[in-house]
């Protein structure tokens, strides 16, 4: 979760965002954040200040995300917040910031529950009525399965797919025989996969954080098991980088944010600052969310924003976390950014995303085996 943390003094002070996430889960994006920090000050900065980032995590849990917007808000007195990557943590804490009237703008939370929040909750990302769909389009289209099995986290990042998924299989003449939702951090998923396989499927829906695909993958392998016409995954890059290579091969699945938009631009410019490549599609989604805060604060008094809506009546700064909310339509609305278009709803919501399909693929880099994705084509 990163916070804009602007304080209303003139100056040369700092303009500070600040981040939640677990660490050990988002080294990656933090980085790439940092590189976003970059760019907004090579570009004139925010109000012609400096932008510096700061860095609160939530541990991946619902508590550690509203003691960090307690913080963010309560101490430091943000106007915007940017996070976090699970609807789970994103849910409460958006709750929390709307009653609060400070802006949050979610960046990997796709819950469809997020539309309910509040004004002052944005996201950056597509909601899981969009992924849901184009995965079971995918596979529907692509295997040709009638019969599918589904095995998701049980938070509502993983029932929002599984809703979706499960929508358009039946409404395209399927079935999906077996729901499973599975609990974080067991040591043990071998009861769920069972009965995930107990009625043959054909094809299987699959949704998982890193920590759980590793072991789900792995006990399936062990156990044998492996639907006939293949494992059908969202958000591919959420997990590709932790699974044994070996139990992994040849998942197809749908990806949010890459090749779109600047991607390759805000790409080629990660691998010159840090060497490798950017290690999810997210934090492509928290470079905009910070450019769309950013430029939003920067906007808040011009005569472009008032234009927008003959409602809209500028008072006190632009740092007020109200005309920052009204600024973001707008912004959003010009905005082409890293993961393309990013217009937002009424609802604060993404008007659309753009998704590309993916194989998993086992290469050798330096002889050692990896797994990655590439562009699938039949």
């Amino acid at each position: 979760m990163y916070a804009s943390s602007l304080k209303k003094g003139g100056g040369n002070e700092e303009i500070c965002h600040s981040r939640d996430c677990r660490i050990d889960d988002c080294f990656g994006e933090l980085a790439q954040l940092s590189h976003c920090q970059g760019t907004s000050c090579d570009a004139g900065g925010v109000l012609g200040r400096p932008l510096k980032i700061l860095f609160e995590d939530t541990e991946s849990r619902p508590k550690g995300g509203i003691d960090a917007v307690h913080k963010l808000v309560d101490v430091n007195k943000v106007p915007v917040i940017v996070g976090a990557y699970s609807s789970g943590i994103s849910l409460p804490t958006g709750e929390y910031t709307n009653a609060q009237k400070i802006v949050q703008i979610g960046v990997g939370s796709t819950s469809p529950e997020l539309r309910r929040i509040g004004p002052y909750y944005f996201n950056s990302i597509g909601l899981d009525e969009v992924m849901g769909t184009e995965l079971a389009r995918f596979a529907m289209e692509d295997s040709g399965a009638k019969r599918f099995a589904s095995i998701t986290v049980n938070n509502p990042f993983g029932i929002g797919i599984e809703i979706w998924t499960k929508k358009y299989v039946y409404e395209h003449g399927g079935d999906v025989v077996t729901l499973v939702r599975y609990d974080e951090r067991k040591p043990d998923y071998r009861a769920e996969i069972e009965r995930l396989f107990s009625k043959n499927p054909e094809a299987v829906f699959f949704t998982a954080y890193g920590t759980e695909s590793k072991l789900i993958l792995k006990q399936a392998y062990e156990m044998g098991l492996k639907p006939p016409k293949g494992w059908w995954a969202d958000y591919l890059t959420m997990w590709v980088n932790e699974v044994i290579p070996e139990t992994a091969e040849g998942i197809k699945g749908t990806e949010a944010g890459l090749g779109f938009g600047k991607y390759e631009h805000y790409r080629d410019a990660y691998k010159k600052k840090f060497g490798k490549e950017p290690m999810t599609a997210y934090g492509g989604y928290g470079y905009d969310a910070v450019w769309l805060a950013a430029l939003a604060i920067n906007f808040a008094d011009s005569d472009f924003v008032k234009k927008y809506s003959d409602l809209f009546q500028f008072s006190g700064s632009p740092l007020e976390p109200e005309n920052i909310r009204r600024a973001l339509f707008p912004v959003s609305s010009i905005y082409y950014g890293a993961t393309g278009e990013k217009a937002f709803d009424r609802d604060g919501m993404q008007v659309t995303d753009y998704y590309l399909r993916y194989i998993t693929k086992i290469v050798t880099e330096d002889g050692k085996k990896k797994l990655t994705i590439v562009p699938y084509k039949k």
